[in-house]
């Protein structure tokens, strides 16, 4: 599998603020990927799982535990499963499977870092895991058929996610505006209409993608990992 996209769901962190429910989208919904809805529960439940994990990391790594504000780690939970669903999709377009042996051994090797999760967000985690290798697995078969056999891994991937981009043109995708948007076959953090226009100066802080040094910590607990 392609190294340093294997730890993406372990390091997602930055933004602010919280998600509100769906509106323009099927009650509930998040996103919807072709004909795969996913719901703003599937989001709560890694985004949980994520910001665990990185506090894990913290912990083992005895780094300090730096307050994480939310609004990123929804964008960046949303956009795995995104990517995941049009992974799945591209490769039963494509008439292609995951290698099984891949996707296990990636499971796998996950397993020793769910351990550190509470029980309850372990399978949000595992399924995302999961899925996410299925989907590399799927774009570098993609690619190599595109480049041919000689075609290195991660060159192999980067053709594969390029092909999929195109194919995803013709994808009904529809996400959520106060999540991001979907343009030119991606999914694009905080590129969506805002429904909520933040009106105060401390709201529009919680806005930058920048963040002012000590904002963070002046967010509710519940808009925080951390």
């Amino acid at each position: 599998m392609v190294a340093g996209r294997r730890v993406r769901l372990a390091v997602l962190a930055a933004g602010a603020a919280t998600v509100l429910a769906g509106c323009g989208l099927t009650p509930g919904a998040a996103a919807v990927v072709g004909s795969e809805r996913i719901s703003q529960d599937q989001v709560d439940d890694l985004t949980a799982s994520i910001c665990s994990a990185q506090l894990a990391a913290n912990e083992a790594q005895a780094a300090q535990t730096q307050r994480i504000p939310s609004r990123s780690l929804r964008e960046g939970a949303l956009g795995i499963l995104v990517e995941n669903a049009l992974a799945a999709q591209f490769g039963d377009a494509e008439g292609v499977e995951p290698d099984k042996q891949q996707v296990s051994e990636v499971v796998s090797q996950s397993e020793s870092n769910l351990s550190m999760l509470p029980e309850d967000e372990r399978e949000a985690f595992r399924t995302a895991v999961r899925d996410n290798a299925e989907g590399q697995s799927v774009l570098v078969q993609v690619g190599q058929q595109s480049l041919g056999s000689g075609a290195g891994e991660n060159e192999a991937f980067q053709e594969g996610y390029r092909l999929m981009q195109e194919w995803s043109a013709d994808v009904d995708v529809e996400v959520d505006p106060r999540y991001g948007g979907f343009e030119d076959g991606m999914f694009r953090p905080g590129a969506g209409s805002s429904l909520s226009v933040a009106a105060s100066e401390r709201a529009r802080a919680g806005t930058e993608q920048q963040l002012a040094e000590g904002f963070v910590a002046t967010l509710p607990a519940s808009q925080q990992c951390g």
